[in-house]
């Protein structure tokens, strides 16, 4: 059904330092009945090699599993263009990516084992092995031979003091009219034919070891269905977190609050089970947080009542644990919680009163709550957006029921937990217009606040806080108005996805990356339905889209690898 047409076994460092990296650049090209195939792709490594006397033994596989050449249990997704692709095997930043230990190059006659998933047909093994060259068995350089590295072996000048420990370099430990080394390294990088490399970033150490930028290439996006055997149903309003391995899904309603709720991993592409027993009542416009360990699942409403009941769950144990109540907030939904590595912080919503201006702080390892002064503290409001700097909570927007431009804020607040205090955002020309149903994500540096609506308008533009300078700077408009929509911070990009712009739901989405001020679309093509009142997370590599509403109940699982922008270097 498959085979691996070309496999360019080029194993190369994408650095050089005081200990070897353990990453190794491959890159293959794949095909389905004989046609190249684009889009995102699921794939399975091993290195193995045949031991006399004894079965083929497995010497590596990306996620661990595999034995005697078996298959892995766990993939590792890719983009593929026009059939080629390209990975660093060990590049522990993947998804289900173990490093691929030195020792592995011990062994005489490796080889490379490679399956395939075009998202159809399940995983093949592609053959024929890929023998590795002895560029791979470069890895046991860390280990040079005494007296190897001589004059000849080095350009005049590559490396000065500054590129040196003190002392770290004596007579004892050079060969006779040694000098330095000039390495062809830094970055992300992939050799490909010809001797081009592809960078996923602007690379100078290519460029002071001679090569020359030639352009870019763009890689694809592509979506994949997850699978609905096991899926937790149609719903929306409900809430998802990554756990580093798997999505958990809870609460919403379908008309319905009593929903099977559910954790997918994509590796595997299954759904599980979650324990009943001590998980709260159904509920929607909840929020939930991940600690690191626990998903904590606090308020919301069941269409009849709100609530200030909240439970901690372990999926190490497939427990659930109580959160006290004793000095909880005030019932209420809609509003929006912070984790900060200790305590998550609730604030704002709608309750029996209304709209609310308060909250408090919940400590896990005391199970205690803190209130919250409400000195400085942002007016009362819902549909406002919250996001945690490290050290603060940034409120922005939302709004007060009764309708009319007034009721909508363009303003916000800082909460330090540190001191228990609130600091004003200041009016700005830059600062976004009053709404509500927006997005805001927390990029490291800077808040990015994107869409949403008021009483007149569906927003298609958005700004970027500076909490350093206290500034704000305005945001490319990308031509789409949305509002409802979700959003996720990838590490160097803001991805958008779905909504509504009041006159239809939209099942597009778009990447806005900050260090070229710029954004890209994502694919429709194979993309889900329209939605709004869905979940997305961001997995280290994939955006998965669950649920939501479009008229109906939704109920299906996407995932869309972006593509990315690659730079191409060439040696004149």
């Amino acid at each position: 059904m498959k085979k691996l047409l070309v496999a360019l076994a080029l194993f190369t460092f994408t650095s050089l330092r005081a200990q070897v990296p353990q990453l190794l650049n491959y890159q293959g090209r794949v095909a389905t009945g004989g046609v190249n195939f684009d889009g995102g792709g699921r794939f399975k490594f091993a290195l193995v090699a045949e031991v006399p006397g004894r079965p083929l033994q497995t010497l590596w596989s990306n996620d661990g599993t595999g034995v005697e050449g078996s298959e892995p249990v766990s993939h590792v997704g890719l983009t593929v263009v026009k059939g080629l692709y390209s990975v660093l095997l060990g590049d522990t930043t993947l998804v289900n990516m173990t490093p691929v230990p030195a020792s592995v190059f011990t062994n005489p006659g490796v080889s490379l084992r490679v399956w395939f998933n075009d998202g159809t047909h399940g995983f093949q093994l592609l053959t024929p092995d890929q023998r590795i060259a002895a560029v791979g068995y470069a890895m046991m350089a860390a280990d040079v031979k005494d007296g190897a590295i001589t004059a000849v072996k080095l350009a005049p000048g590559a490396v000065g003091a500054a590129q040196l420990a003190p002392g770290a370099v004596q007579g004892t430990h050079l060969a006779a009219g040694a000098a330095a080394a000039n390495l062809e390294a830094g970055g992300q990088s992939a050799v490909a034919s010809g001797g081009l490399v592809l960078s996923a970033t602007p690379n100078p150490a290519l460029a002071n070891a001679g090569y020359v930028k030639v352009g870019t290439t763009t890689m694809s996006d592509g979506w994949q269905f997850g699978t609905n055997v096991g899926a937790p149903g149609a719903r929306r309003n409900h809430t998802a977190v990554w756990t580093g391995t798997e999505m958990i899904v809870w609460g919403g309603t379908n008309g319905l609050y009593d929903l099977p709720n559910r954790r997918y991993n994509p590796a595997t592409n299954v759904w599980q089970t979650m324990e009943t027993s001590g998980s709260p009542n159904g509920q929607e416009l909840h929020s939930a947080i991940w600690t690191g360990t626990q998903m904590i699942i606090w308020g919301g409403t069941n269409a009849f009542v709100s609530t200030n009941f909240g439970r901690r769950y372990d999926p190490a144990s497939d427990s659930w644990s109580g959160v006290t109540s004793v000095g909880a907030p005030s019932a209420r939904y809609s509003h929006t919680a912070v984790w900060t590595g200790t305590e998550m912080i609730v604030w704002g919503g709608f309750g029996a009163g209304g709209v609310l201006g308060d909250g408090a702080r919940y400590v896990v390892a005391t199970d205690t709550w803190i209130p919250m002064s409400s000195a400085g503290a942002p007016s009362p409001r819902n549909g406002h957006s919250a996001v945690w700097t490290g050290t603060e909570m940034i409120i922005w927007g939302g709004r007060a029921p009764g309708g009319g431009l007034g009721f909508y804020y363009g303003d916000g607040a800082r909460y330090s937990p540190a001191t228990n205090t609130w600091t004003p955002i200041p009016a700005s020309a830059s600062a976004p217009s009053g709404r509500s149903n927006h997005t805001a994500v927390w990029t490291g540096s800077q808040m990015i606040i994107w869409g949403g609506e008021d009483a007149a308008t569906y927003h298609g533009n958005g700004n970027r806080y500076h909490p350093a300078t206290n500034t704000w700077s305005i945001v490319p408009n990308n031509g789409v108005s949305r509002s409802r929509h979700t959003a996720v911070w990838t590490g160097s990009e803001l991805i958008i996805w779905g909504g509504e712009n009041g006159v239809s739901y939209l099942n597009s989405g778009q990447r806005y990356l900050p260090a070229t001020d710029s954004w890209a679309n994502l694919t429709t093509t194979g993309a889900p339905a329209a939605r709004t009142g869905h979940t997305t997370v961001w997995t280290g590599g994939e955006l998965i889209v669950s649920g939501g509403w479009n008229g109906f109940y939704l109920g299906d699982t996407a995932l869309c690898t972006p593509g990315r922008t690659m730079y191409l270097y060439q040696r004149p």
